[in-house]
């Protein structure tokens, strides 16, 4: 077997031939594969002459003889050559073939090499936030908002009100619409213009608006609109007290201190969690900035792909459904995300191999049974889920990553400053930088105009 190894940035491309008797049992064995299967008028099916199925199955035959011979010697040919896929995507090139004689072409992708930078002690600022009385507060006034009751008023309407209405709306174009619902005034229910028209007016009042923008989903204004609203029904907010009836009554303690405390404890909690995302995001991101190394691209787009799936979940969570137009704008502005994602991830990877970082089986199993209680199946259902669509390896990158994640907050050198102080060194960075762009030879910024 002779091969040759092409190298193009990271695509690999192998042209391999073999000749022989075993390319010749190889064909034989097709032709008569393809032979039982079909039907050529003036023969019995199973007995069609081996040289009929090579005329007229030529190509079918150069196809399933090349796929059976990478099927069978790729493995092997991948060890002897030291080579390594970084994912299932194989391509097939031109394929040559006579009775004893094959040629083929196949290209895949393969890791890059980079050198691992320093990753102990990066520094990370992050704003030191620490519950206020204050937040306590505004906490306990979005639990009295969240539990508000309504009561049908005699009242001019005003912000927080509950208002049913009858709409009318009426195009340019003709094309007539009408129905009656509830809405919360302020909440960005009704357009911003028919709602100032409405608030101060009372129960059967009807306010008209003229030359309501009509938009499509693109955001594009295509018409105007006459729109006629009457006020069926007025009701305006009831807010409970925060007393120890209420708090009980929400399960928070037994009085008032008791709730408070832990509506503190919660708020706490709370922080944390969230300045541990923001920890693991901002190291993240520093991990990406440090480098530039070429990914392979099949890797971003299995990445993308994933993107846009929880991108379109989230927006059918919101009652919205995605059109072609909002998922191709979405692709292009989450392709930089997925290429720092797959970057990211080998370095991860290489900081666990240099750390002695590895993934256990019982760790495995322990994120299967946590993913499987979120998504309300078992965790048996779900490895078999995972293990038919090969996505196990996502779990065990899923594990390595916390993992590595974990020892780099342990080494990161965490700078705590207030929201004040972040925001002006951010605002100096940026003069500074403004200040450097201005600096820059007139020749370069003409070109970068040029480029613009």
């Amino acid at each position: 077997m002779s091969i040759t190894v092409e190298e193009k940035g990271l695509i690999r491309t192998l042209t391999i031939e073999e000749k022989g008797q075993e390319i010749k049992n190889l064909v034989n064995n097709v032709v008569k594969e393809i032979a039982k299967n079909v039907n050529i008028p003036g023969f019995r099916k199973g007995h069609v002459p081996p040289a009929v199925v090579k005329a007229r199955y030529r190509q079918a035959i150069k196809e399933e003889v090349a796929r059976k011979f990478i099927s069978e010697k790729l493995q092997t040919i991948l060890e002897e050559k030291n080579l390594s896929p970084v994912s299932p995507d194989i391509s097939f090139g031109d394929v040559e073939l006579s009775d004893d004689s094959l040629k083929l072409k196949v290209a895949f992708e393969v890791a890059p090499e980079f050198e691992l930078k320093d990753y102990e002690g990066l520094k990370i600022e992050m704003i030191k936030h620490e519950v206020s009385d204050e937040d306590v507060e505004k906490a306990i006034q979005n639990l009295l908002e969240q539990n508000a009751t309504y009561e049908i008023a005699d009242k001019e309407v005003e912000e927080g009100d509950m208002i049913k209405i009858h709409y009318h709306i009426k195009a340019d174009t003709g094309e007539e619409e009408e129905d009656e619902f509830e809405i919360t005034v302020g909440t960005n229910q009704l357009r911003q213009e028919i709602e100032q028209q409405i608030k101060g007016k009372k129960t059967g009042d009807e306010v008209t608006v003229e030359k309501v923008s009509l938009y499509n989903e693109k955001g594009e204004e295509f018409g105007k609109a006459t729109v006629t609203v009457k006020i069926l029904e007025v009701k305006k907010k009831i807010l409970s007290e925060f007393n120890d009836e209420f708090v009980k009554k929400l399960g928070l303690g037994e009085n008032v201190e008791e709730a408070k405390k832990k509506i503190k404890e919660d708020l706490e909690r709370q922080i944390k969690e969230a300045k541990e995302r923001e920890l693991e995001q901002k190291i993240i991101d520093e991990l990406a900035s440090q480098y530039d190394f070429e990914v392979p691209q099949s890797l971003v787009r299995a990445e993308l792909e994933y993107l846009l799936q929880e991108y379109m979940k989230q927006l059918e969570s919101f009652g919205i459904k995605p059109n072609q137009e909002m998922i191709a704008a979405a692709s292009q502005g989450l392709e930089q995300t997925a290429v720092k994602n797959v970057r990211v991830m080998f370095v991860i990877n290489k900081i666990a191999e240099k750390e002695g970082i590895k993934v256990e089986e019982e760790e495995i199993n322990k994120e299967i049974e946590e993913i499987a209680k979120a998504y309300n199946t078992t965790p048996e259902q779900l490895r078999q889920y995972l293990e038919e669509r090969g996505l196990i390896n996502n779990i065990v990158y899923s594990v390595l990553k916390k993992k590595v994640l974990d020892l780099l907050k342990e080494k990161a050198n965490i700078v705590e400053m207030t929201k004040e102080e972040y925001e002006e060194k951010v605002k100096k960075e940026q003069e500074k930088a403004e200040e450097k762009s201005d600096e820059k030879p007139t020749e370069e910024k003409a070109e970068e105009k040029k480029e613009e």
